[in-house]
């Protein structure tokens, strides 16, 4: 089971809240995820490997410790920021969703440039996980740190980053586990690390 203790932060009266803004240059990136189980995390790896050499991929597998779902990106900063971190959890504390079935069946480049990942996806599948997704969105609106991509999302696992274009790979048996929570992510670019500041129970 996973620890559901949460960071302890200094939120002083007053704190005011601003708009979430995504920057660059700043290293850490807040943002809520769903993680696999530790079996799932560990197989994905062993596909990224089989993928890797199939395809002729140079760059390696990402580790399993750092496998998630990216749920709701809320921006990126320098140090984390306790008034954003604060609402966030404001806004995760108001979802009430049932425990769902998340299902990848193949395997995808997505993006472009020199750092496309290889993912896994499924075209028309995850239902359950959009509709997570919105509701995050209409709690974090309340906040006034919600992103601003449009509500665009396309849920997917990272593989490995760098890798070029491929066809898609329909998996022989699709990676499939049952969601039961999701988490507050601080993640400290350049360094790979994940931070996991809070979780929130899914109802059975």
């Amino acid at each position: 089971m996973r620890n559901n203790g949460q960071l302890s932060l200094n939120l002083g009266v007053g704190s005011r809240m601003r708009k979430s803004k995504a920057d660059p240059t700043h290293v850490e990136a807040l943002y809520f995820a769903i993680l696999p189980d530790p079996d799932i995390a560990s197989a994905s790896v062993d596909l990224a490997n089989d993928l890797r050499l199939q395809h002729g991929f140079s760059a390696k597998p990402r580790r399993p410790d750092l496998s998630h779902i990216s749920l709701y990106k809320i921006g990126s900063y320098r140090g984390l920021p306790e008034e954003a971190a604060f609402a966030a959890m404001q806004a995760a504390s108001t979802v009430r969703r049932r425990s769902f079935q998340v299902e990848f069946d193949r395997a995808v480049s997505f993006g472009g440039g020199d750092n496309r990942p290889l993912v896994l996806w499924n075209r028309d599948g995850n239902a359950e996980l959009k509709a997570l997704h919105r509701e995050l969105n209409d709690a974090m609106q309340l906040t006034g740190f919600a992103n601003d991509d449009g509500g665009k999302f396309e849920p997917h696992m990272t593989l490995l980053y760098q890798g070029h274009l491929i066809p898609e790979v329909m998996l022989e048996r699709p990676v499939t586990w049952t969601v039961r929570d999701f988490v507050l992510v601080n993640s400290l670019q350049g360094k790979a690390r994940h931070e996991h500041l809070c979780y929130w129970l899914l109802s059975d």
